[in-house]
């Protein structure tokens, strides 16, 4: 009865206990913590490349830019990746006006299969839901430059549990209109309707 009592009164080592119990938790929340740091650090980085970026595209300069926007490609893929083994997609597209952005074309019906006339603003005679063309326009064109990042966390593990995914994918993407250089001419808008005829024809008027 004495030693069992000596037993339940003994405190050594519970120390060692406590700490390997709460050890796990808090090295988990160390990990998030710098994960989420660096995330927002790599965010405010990739944020400010996309601003000297979206400057360097409105001049249509092509000696500064390279064609359809290489040159800038290439300082944006240089620039962003803070970590080895990040990989960079970049997409440029075009409006020629605001009110176009990312707005659906206009569509006469709201059937989805044919017949059903719309208003084709890009030119490729299909019904879009964004009307953008690839590339970085014209003068007074609207630009839309975005910057996809992707690259391995810091603490896989961490975001795994968290995301279910080993890798952090950060989007930035700006919109600005291109300044009033010489060339460029906008996309006439016209009519097309899909007939319900075999293959389906488009005319566009």
């Amino acid at each position: 009865m004495n030693l069992a009592k000596k037993l339940l009164r003994d405190q050594d080592g519970i120390t060692a206990v406590e700490f390997a119990i709460v050890a796990p938790v808090m090295l988990l929340l160390i990990m998030g913590a710098i994960e989420m740091g660096f995330m927002m650090f790599q965010r405010s980085h990739l944020d400010g490349v996309l601003r000297t970026a979206a400057r360097m595209a409105v001049t249509g300069d092509t000696t500064t830019n390279g064609q359809d926007g290489a040159l800038i490609d290439a300082y944006v893929k240089k620039a962003v990746p803070l970590v080895k083994g990040g990989s960079v997609d970049i997409t440029k597209q075009f409006y020629d006006a605001f009110t176009q952005v990312r707005k659906p074309e206009k569509k006469y019906t709201d059937t989805s299969t044919p017949p059903y006339c719309f208003d084709d603003v890009n030119g490729n005679q299909k019904w879009d839901t964004d009307p953008s063309r690839t590339g970085l326009g014209g003068a007074d064109d609207i630009i839309n430059y975005k910057v996809t990042l992707t690259y391995d966390a810091l603490f896989p593990l961490v975001t795994n549990v968290v995301t279910k995914n080993k890798q952090v994918t950060l989007v930035s993407q700006i919109t600005l209109r291109n300044e009033p250089f010489a060339g460029g001419t906008d996309q006439q808008v016209k009519k097309c309707c899909v007939s319900a005829a075999a293959g389906n024809p488009v005319t566009c008027t």
